[in-house]
């Protein structure tokens, strides 16, 4: 419930965005995907307004440490903003209206055909969204969404890699004691709000090499998040 109203000044920002769009292009479906550009963006401008119930809350007790609330409050909202524009693009048949969407950090699909063992050890991915179809021969897409790609987006990439060597190594396989006895093709990508311009970095920008699908929410990025309604519809239609 927390969670939820501290997403809220996020998201009229989000529709305030939607509105203008839809007046400028005269369409809400475009509106729908340009916005998708527009999240960074949006995450910023609505930062003053969360700020103000990080304050409320703590004067009330129930946060004691602002710093550390504010990196998991922006975290939690992005993730959010993410999941809510793609549904949006759902309700509008930008993408195929068979999709499911969730924001979890857990799944029986997830256990099922993402989950990796290394010397007996199970490997999780580090996910935030998960879509799928009903449809069992379609692929499962795990998006890990980041803010910055300074903490633990090397996590989700070096994942991916153990994907590979269990599919396409068997050298690399047998010397390491990968299973990975998955039947539904896992497709892994990349969100990021790239809050900091470390796309800009060619160490980052070699790292994201890795994954199925990367994006920035800017519209100025290389690969913006738009491009996201191609992709999905491209797997799933």
């Amino acid at each position: 419930m927390e969670e939820n109203l501290l997403i809220r000044p996020t998201l009229r920002v989000y529709e305030s965005y939607l509105k203008r769009f839809k007046e400028e292009l005269g369409s809400e479906r475009k509106a729908a995907v340009k916005v998708l550009d527009y999240l960074t963006e949006i995450m910023k401008e609505s930062q003053p307004l969360v700020e103000k119930l990080i304050e409320e809350r703590k004067r009330k007790g129930k946060i004691k440490n602002p710093d550390q609330a504010r990196k998991t409050i922006a975290g939690n909202n992005f993730q959010g903003l993410v999941l809510y524009s793609l549904i949006k693009n759902v309700e509008l048949l930008n993408l195929p209206d068979n999709l499911i969407l969730l924001k979890t950090k857990n799944h029986e699909l997830v256990k099922k055909h993402a989950t990796i063992k290394v010397s007996g050890e199970l490997q999780k991915p580090d996910l935030d969204l998960i879509v799928f179809s009903t449809s069992p021969e379609k692929p499962i897409v795990i998006f890990s969404c980041k803010t910055s790609l300074r903490e633990r987006a090397g996590q989700t990439y070096r994942w991916k890699l153990l994907i590979d060597i269990a599919k396409n190594c068997p050298t690399l396989k047998k010397k390491y004691l990968i299973e990975y006895p998955s039947e539904r093709e896992v497709k892994v990508g990349l969100i990021t709000a790239d809050f900091y311009d470390e796309l800009q970095n060619p160490q980052q920008r070699g790292m994201i090499t890795f994954f199925d699908f990367a994006y920035a929410t800017k519209p100025s990025s290389t690969r913006p998040f738009s491009l996201v309604i191609d992709d999905l519809s491209s797997l799933f239609r």
